[in-house]
């Protein structure tokens, strides 16, 4: 069933995660934070699966929804992309070779881009869904972040994962990022307005809101 896609993908994600967060926490080449006292790229490890935990709540739910999908597989393209984001970070040597304020900086990029997605999730209720499907009853959410953007769980997938790529910054995780993530949402942004735009009072929201970037796109 194409509903547990979203649930099967996340736990794959969060046991690849834990298995190249223990790889990396033995390699000595890939530890910076050898006199620091604390492993901060564990640490960061460890708040990315957090996340992934958080939202697994969603996946559980869709089992039972029974819906159509109709996201024409950018689901999958956008969870994988997601998770080559992550895992190409973990696995690739840093060009960062010493702790620094950009470390502090790819945390703080992360940790508001999940806020700022948690809260769009909280704020859609049984609406937000990580598949695209057609809801019953289905009304407008202008509120909370939705006030400014149209997809702001989007934005902050975006936003966590540009901290990744800050604090583990590596050109393959670049790659992935920006050739391959990016595209992703963007392609799903387009799929997904086609099932938005079918309910009642989208376009007129639309029209007065952009989609990722106040007053640009």
């Amino acid at each position: 069933m194409r509903n547990a896609a979203p649930l099967v993908l996340g736990i794959s994600l969060m046991t690849l995660i834990g298995i190249l967060s223990f790889s990396r926490m033995q390699s000595r080449v890939l530890n910076i934070w050898m006199d620091s006292g604390i492993n901060f790229d564990l640490v960061f490890a460890g708040a990315y699966l957090l996340w992934l935990v958080l939202e697994s709540s969603v996946s559980k739910k869709e089992l039972d929804q029974g819906k159509k999908t109709r996201d024409f597989g950018t689901c999958e393209l956008y969870a994988s992309a997601q998770a080559l984001t992550i895992l190409s970070a973990l696995w690739f040597k840093s060009r960062w070779t010493l702790p620094g304020m950009i470390h502090l900086l790819g945390g703080l990029v992360f940790c508001s881009g999940v806020i700022f997605r948690l809260w769009a999730i909280k704020t859609l209720g049984r609406y937000y869904s990580h598949i695209v499907r057609e809801v019953k009853a289905h009304t407008i959410i202008d509120s909370g972040p939705y006030g400014f953007i149209r997809h702001p769980a989007y934005a902050g997938m975006i936003l966590a994962n540009a901290g990744v790529l800050i604090f583990f910054f590596n050109p393959q995780t670049a790659f992935f990022f920006f050739l391959i993530l990016i595209p992703a949402i963007l392609l799903r942004i387009l799929v997904e307005e086609k099932t938005l735009v079918t309910i009642n009072g989208y376009k007129e929201y639309a029209d007065h809101k952009k989609r990722l970037i106040p007053f640009v796109w």
